[in-house]
């Protein structure tokens, strides 16, 4: 026997072949009824129905025949499978394919043979309606077509029946997840006629209750987002909207208590030909964790002011070039001028002419360059007359292209307490000093161990100590013994100190214990060792310190709550009482310092997060369609200001829906995400790919004339179309169709711009797909 053809697509028709579950099923009584009837219509010894695999024939109904499955290289029908049209053999004996077939050499062998191919989505030949002959016959033309229209019959049978299954299954996955579908009837009342199975779990709701005819949608919805609702249907309804999308809060009483729920809201009208509102469809997700982070945001915010208050500093920006200076508003209380004032008032004014000299001259020193930042002592006026001392520290923090400085930023701290009391020991304002400069440092960098470093070798110095060490107390160290190690010098060995930084840069974590530090992290006591401290009082893991003679263990507050504890050791000079009230100032900072830092950490996540949620779109990571839409009202601005060029592409991925009803959802998420990883490979850092919605995306690419645009696109739709997509052991093949069109000084508005680019995108498709049309 010759080798059996094999189809071009022979891999993707297995694939599906597989996908469809139809191989070594049990009998079907519609298949069996048909192979009968066509046994006898065309009056044949057999009648099968084949579907073909890598390496047999497999008969999903026979009538005639004994055999349940045959090689498929000695199959008639991978003949037609290959040819993908229906196939008539006379005599069998007398054609060369098959004359040395092993079913026609056999007594009472096939002798002629019809076959119509059975073809799903017109391209893949699954298999065969044939009939057998054990004598040579000849075929009208009517029982050929008899055969072709069988043939069509079961393969809309195969497909209606596996698109009835993935909506199932869709449905089941729907019905499962996040997302609660609903349906609003127009006529005679608008009213609820569909609400998914998982509305319980999603709004809260039993969908009988939903449904009841009694029972409208807007009586959940909290009173102050009601009206607005029902406002926006009606626009939907109407017509005047195209969608909608709004949050909004569900009530419902459980057990004397109103609970409340957070409803992403989305919905859609679905018109007839004349555009009349048929229905109304709608999505409902709960949402209430997105507004849980969004409330948890505005309380770090809050906690991050309580933190600045009781730190007892001010912040203050200055823009130099418009000579604007914005102070903290606790500022301004302090100094008893009301916000009005504020702004009508120059800040020199308010200087003590005594020092006002001097302290344009540090600005200058700073803003020349030969000062690496602004440092003063000076006197400002107070609403009431009297000057308050002031030490203030600044820095500047943006420059312009030309390098000229735009904005100073700093801190204000108020010394006139200790300005007052000059015979205060010189330690005290070397203290002073120092917590003025960590607050600064740790304002403008948020780096807290750099302000360690900074702190701990001048506070080991005043206090003639050679081993010091600070940690914060970690938030999930139930037993209050695991500490987040921020600074550790040992000044007798360099080079550990040098290895220790690293660690700690790395997040050292340090175990301690012993009696000693329980007293300090558990009750808050400071305690003084002036005999050399056992391990039974001090232990730490994994560091190991040297032998401490003596010792000064510190707990750092923040609001009368230990949040971390200084150790300094090790002094020849013995530690003396009034070194608490010395280093209390330091103390409190740090104490500060930590929970601030602790704070903005959680207020960057929270940040970070809403910001991603807000910009991105979720399923693939590129700019949602509002983030795309603003970009394309910002360079549109900036055309009609500057002539500059810009240039859009829509895109549309061609065929998209039979990927996800050939290979799932899953599947095309996958698609969706290849194409934009591959389309920004293809695109420069200033071009903009968004996600319009569904398998629609787009391409802003500005300063970008339409012919250097076109290569661009042409190249993502070559990358496309050169490399199938991988899905699991699938190969996706993937094309693209793209409009592209220059925005142009006719256009009024970017509807215009938009419009021409779909008008282009919409040719494309009409000329046959996997191109790139200029509008």
């Amino acid at each position: 026997m010759q080798p059996f053809p094999v189809p071009k697509n022979e891999k993707a028709r297995v694939q599906l072949l597989h996908e469809l579950e139809l191989l070594d099923t049990d009998a079907d009584p519609i298949f069996d009824r048909i192979t009968l009837l066509v046994k006898d219509l065309l009056r044949a010894d057999a009648a099968l129905i084949t579907l073909l695999d890598e390496e047999r024939q497999w008969f999903k109904a026979k009538v005639g025949f004994n055999e349940s499955e045959t090689p498929r290289k000695a199959s008639f029908c991978t003949h037609v499978i290959a040819a993908g049209e229906t196939m008539v053999i006379e005599d069998a004996t007398q054609d060369k394919r098959f004359c040395d077939n092993p079913y026609v050499l056999q007594r009472e062998g096939i002798r002629a043979y019809a076959g119509a191919p059975i073809t799903l989505y017109d391209e893949f030949h699954l298999g065969t309606l044939c009939v057998i002959c054990n004598q040579p016959r000849k075929f009208s033309a009517a029982e050929l077509r008899y055969l072709e229209t069988f043939a069509d019959w079961i393969a809309a049978t195969i497909a209606d029946r596996f698109e009835i299954d993935n909506y199932r299954a869709e449905r089941d996955v729907l019905a499962q997840g996040p997302v609660c579908a609903v349906v609003w009837r127009i006529e005679p009342d608008v009213h609820l006629s569909y609400v998914a199975e998982n509305a319980e779990r999603v709004i809260g709701y039993d969908r009988d209750f939903l449904l009841r005819a009694d029972v409208n949608y807007e009586a959940i919805v909290h009173p102050a987002e009601r009206e607005e609702l029902l406002a926006r249907m009606q626009r939907l309804i109407d017509g005047e909207e195209d969608a909608l999308e709004m949050d909004y809060r569900v009530v419902r009483e459980l057990e004397g208590r109103k609970v409340i729920r957070w409803v992403h809201h989305f919905a859609r009208a679905d018109k007839d030909k004349d555009g009349k509102v048929l229905r109304v469809r709608g999505y409902l997700l709960d949402d209430s964790k997105g507004k849980q982070l969004e409330l948890a945001l505005k309380e770090a915010n809050q906690n991050f002011d309580i933190a600045l208050n009781a730190g007892e500093y001010f912040t203050w920006s200055w823009m130099l070039q418009s000579d604007e200076l914005d102070i903290s508003h606790r500022w301004q209380v302090y100094l008893g001028y009301v916000s009005a004032e504020q702004e009508a008032l120059d800040w020199r004014e308010l200087v003590h002419p005594d020092d006002l000299q001097q302290l344009q001259a540090r600005v200058q020193d700073h803003m020349r360059g030969s000062a690496d930042r602004f440092e003063m002592r000076f006197r400002i006026r107070h609403h009431d007359g009297h000057y308050v001392w002031v030490h203030s520290i600044g820095k500047i923090v943006e420059f312009d292209e030309q390098q000229r400085p735009l904005r100073m930023t700093g801190i204000h701290h108020d010394i006139s307490e200790q300005v007052a009391n000059e015979t205060f020991l010189q330690q005290q304002a070397e203290i002073l000093e120092l917590v003025s400069h960590v607050q600064h440092e740790f304002m403008l960098a948020k780096d807290f161990s750099d302000v360690c470093d900074y702190a701990l070798p001048k506070l080991m110095n005043m206090t003639h100590t050679s081993v010091g060490f600070v940690g914060e107390l970690q938030p999930s160290s139930r037993q209050r013994n695991l500490v987040l190690a921020h600074g550790l010098r040992i000044a007798a060995d360099a080079k550990d100190t040098d290895a220790f930084g690293k660690l700690i840069r790395q997040g050292l974590e340090v175990e301690v214990g012993g009696d000693v530090v329980k007293k300090v992290l558990l009750r808050g006591e400071p305690e003084f060792c002036h005999e050399p401290i056992s391990e039974l009082e001090l232990q730490f893991k994994p560091v190991t310190l040297p032998p401490l003679k003596n010792g000064l263990i510190l707990p750092l507050y923040f609001k009368r709550e230990v949040v971390g504890l200084m150790i300094l050791a090790n002094t020849n000079q013995g530690f003396e009482r009034r070194l608490l009230n010395l280093l209390r100032p330091m103390l409190d900072t740090l104490g500060t310092l930590m929970h601030m830092r602790r704070m903005d950490e959680e207020r960057l996540a929270a940040i970070t997060e809403l910001r991603r949620l807000a910009t991105t779109d979720e399923l693939t990571g590129v700019a949602n369609r509002r983030v795309f839409w603003e970009a394309m009202e910002q360079r549109f601005d900036e055309f009609r200001r500057y002539n500059a060029p810009m240039t859009v592409a829509i895109i549309d991925l061609d065929y998209f829906k039979k990927v996800n009803d050939t290979y799932g959802h899953a599947a095309g998420d996958e698609v969706l995400r290849e194409f934009c990883c591959r389309s920004k490979e293809q695109l420069r850092d200033i071009d903009l790919l968004g996600r319009l919605g569904g398998e629609e995306f787009a391409v802003l690419l500005p300063y970008t004339n339409e012919a250097d645009a076109i290569l661009a696109v042409e190249r993502i739709r070559e990358s496309i179309a050169a490399t199938a997509f991988q899905y699991d052991d699938k190969q996706l093949k993937v094309t693209m169709s793209a409009g592209v069109t220059e925005l142009r000084s006719s256009d009024h508005k970017i509807d215009d711009w938009m419009a021409r680019a779909d008008e282009a995108l919409y040719r494309a498709k009409e000329k046959g797909r996997n191109q790139t049309v200029t509008g």
